[in-house]
Formats: structure tokens, C-alpha cells, sequence
């Protein structure tokens, strides 16, 4: 395990086994998928691909569930939980594998007061709600998703998204904030002028007929097609890779843009495929003639939070569970915790 470097991360290692440890159950348990659950100072355990459902079954607002490498089924989230995985690519330096959610996973939470938070999750598809009660106040820290689409055609509110990849996102809300990611819009519906999305050193690509309307954007990288527009936005220090007919930088009266005609003038190995084994680096010379409003490259690797797949907490490394209860009816746990090195 790695170095842990304060006490306090001393002191969470030793809290976590000794508490798991003296569980009392009856039943056997087979090695697998593993969620934590912490409500204030009490940590219950639980076990199996349906470990995630039950551990956010048993939870309140304000707990966290700790998931462990492996796939977990899908559930509905409607709680104001902190979910963390244990990254959400392969990590050849700890040889963790991800914490996958493949399939079947739905977000509707009608509370805006609190967030719901997910981080270090590979996750399939995620299906949310926009009709009432909205989904709102969702965050989503260093994930993979596949598809993020909605059940139904109205407004979700206050979506936020850090280093986060994002394969196709059908996008119907307000509020959104997209902060050094790479995203992929197949649907953009945002129609509230008062309460501008905001993106900030990423890279959008979107399809065809998809416009990208009420939206402020900050040191971006902006792959266009055809049909495509940008009604009541604005950006500054951003790059138009222009694939098709669409000028989305017309009209706007901020000259501090650019527009090229082919990725391979950007990047080094990107054209327009968003994959999670990609690494989205910019071309020396064009990462150094073009900057950012901060001074930093335009795209996922400038700007104050540069794109970074490892979680910025203690994650699960290994697990080990007994076989079955002692006679006294305790159940032996041990938890591997790996400090994240951030």
C-alpha cells in the first residue's frame, strides 16, 4: 500500500477495520464487490453486484458509499449521497481495476439543496429525470459514461461535470457546468438566458443539426459539424474545428477565438472519436501559439484543474472477507485503503 501521509488517514484505516470487524452476521459471504457505507460514525458493509443498491437503500442524505473495483448493478439515485469508485479506468501503478455500473442506472433527485455526488466510476448507461420533480444538483468527479440520456423531454438543473468523459450526452437543462471534460452532445437544450451553462477548458464535439445555445465558454475546444449553432452565447479563447458547414463563432462580436479546419491541426492523436484510452494531448506548437484567457493551453490539460483519472480520496484496494461468522456471531473484515497521491 502506499505511503499514507497524515495521521488522520492513519487513523481512517484502522476505523474502518476494527468497526467492520466486529459485525455480527450468520450468513457466508463469497469475495467480490464490496460497498461501505458511512453514516456519521457507524460503517456497514455489503456484499455482491447489488451491493451499491442496498448500501444507497440503507443511506441518508450527507452519507458516503465506498465502492470497490468491480461491477455493480444499477439502481435509482435520489438520495444526496457521496458515491466513490475506485477509479474509473484501469490504474497500471496500484493494478486496480474500475468501478464499473455497465447498465440500468437512473438519477432522479428532486432536492436541489444538496448534491448528489459520484467520482472514480465507470459507468454505463445513466438515464435521469426532467420531468417533475427535476433532477437537480448532480456532480460527477473523474467518471466514464457511456450514454447520459433523459427519461422524458424537460428541464434538469444544475448538472456539474469535472474531468469526466463522456461519450454521448442528450442534454435537456440549465445550468449545466462542464469543467476540463470531453463531451459529445447528440441533443442541447437549454432555453433559460438567465441561468447560462458554463464550459470551461474542454472539448465538445457535437453532431450534426446540434446547437449549442445560451452557453458561456472559456478556453475550449469545439469540433463542428453540420447545422450547427450557438443562439445567445458567448466564448472566449476557444478553437472551432470546423468538419462541416457550421461557423458557431458567427456573429459574436469576441474576436479572441480561432477557427481551423482539420483536428490534426490541434492534436496529436484525437479525430473526433471520444474514447476513454485517448489522452487528448494538443500538438506542441499549437498547445504553445494559442493560449487560454489564464494563460494555460486551451483544451482538458490547462486551466486550474488540468484532467486527472485518479480520485482524490482513499479508495479500496483490497478486501478480504471470511468465509463465515465465528461462533460468537462476528464477522472478520479486512479493507485495504490506498491513498490517491493528489
Amino acid at each position: 500500500m502506499k505511503n499514507i501521509n497524515s495521521i488522520s488517514k492513519r487513523v481512517m484505516i484502522t476505523l474502518f477495520v476494527l468497526l467492520l470487524s466486529v459485525v455480527g452476521m450468520k450468513n457466508t459471504f463469497a469475495q467480490g464487490q464490496v460497498a461501505i457505507l458511512q453514516h456519521n460514525d457507524t460503517l456497514s458493509a455489503f456484499y455482491g453486484p447489488n451491493a451499491l443498491n442496498l448500501a444507497h437503500t440503507a443511506a441518508a442524505d450527507g452519507d458516503i458509499i465506498t465502492l470497490s473495483s468491480g461491477n455493480f448493478n444499477g439502481c435509482t439515485l435520489s438520495k444526496a449521497v457521496t458515491i466513490h469508485g475506485a477509479g474509473c479506468v484501469d490504474d497500471p501503478e496500484s493494478h486496480l481495476a474500475p468501478t464499473r455500473i455497465p447498465g440500468n442506472l437512473s438519477v432522479s433527485k428532486p432536492d436541489g439543496t444538496s448534491p448528489l455526488t459520484m467520482e472514480g466510476i465507470w459507468m454505463g448507461e445513466i438515464r435521469y429525470s426532467c420531468s417533475y420533480p427535476y433532477t437537480q444538483n448532480v456532480r460527477f468527479i473523474k467518471c466514464n459514461i457511456d450514454y447520459l440520456r433523459p427519461w422524458s423531454y424537460n428541464n434538469s438543473n444544475d448538472f456539474y461535470f469535472v474531468n469526466c468523459i463522456i461519450k454521448d450526452f442528450r442534454y435537456y437543462g440549465n445550468g449545466l457546468l462542464i469543467q476540463n471534460s470531453v463531451v459529445r452532445f447528440s441533443l442541447y437544450n437549454q432555453t433559460d438566458q438567465n441561468n447560462m451553462n458554463i464550459i470551461n477548458n474542454s472539448v465538445v464535439c457535437l453532431n450534426n443539426n446540434v446547437n449549442i445555445g445560451n452557453t458561456r465558454g472559456y478556453n475550449c475546444i469545439l469540433a463542428s459539424g453540420d447545422n450547427n449553432g450557438a443562439p445567445n452565447s458567448t466564448f472566449y479563447n476557444c478553437v472551432e474545428i470546423q468538419t462541416g458547414n457550421s461557423n458557431i463563432f458567427e456573429g459574436q462580436l469576441n474576436e479572441s477565438n480561432m477557427q481551423v479546419s482539420s483536428y490534426d491541426e490541434v492534436f496529436e492523436t484525437f479525430a473526433g472519436t471520444v474514447e476513454y484510452n485517448e489522452n487528448y494531448q494538443l500538438k506542441s506548437d499549437f498547445a504553445s501559439s494559442f493560449l487560454g484567457n489564464d494563460g494555460t493551453e486551451v483544451g482538458i490539460h490547462g486551466g486550474l484543474l488540468p484532467y486527472n483519472t485518479r480520485p482524490s480520496y482513499m479508495y479500496i484496494r483490497t478486501t478480504n472477507v471470511a468465509g463465515q461468522t465465528t461462533e460468537d456471531d462476528k464477522l472478520s473484515v479486512e479493507i485495504e485503503l490506498i491513498s490517491s497521491g493528489n
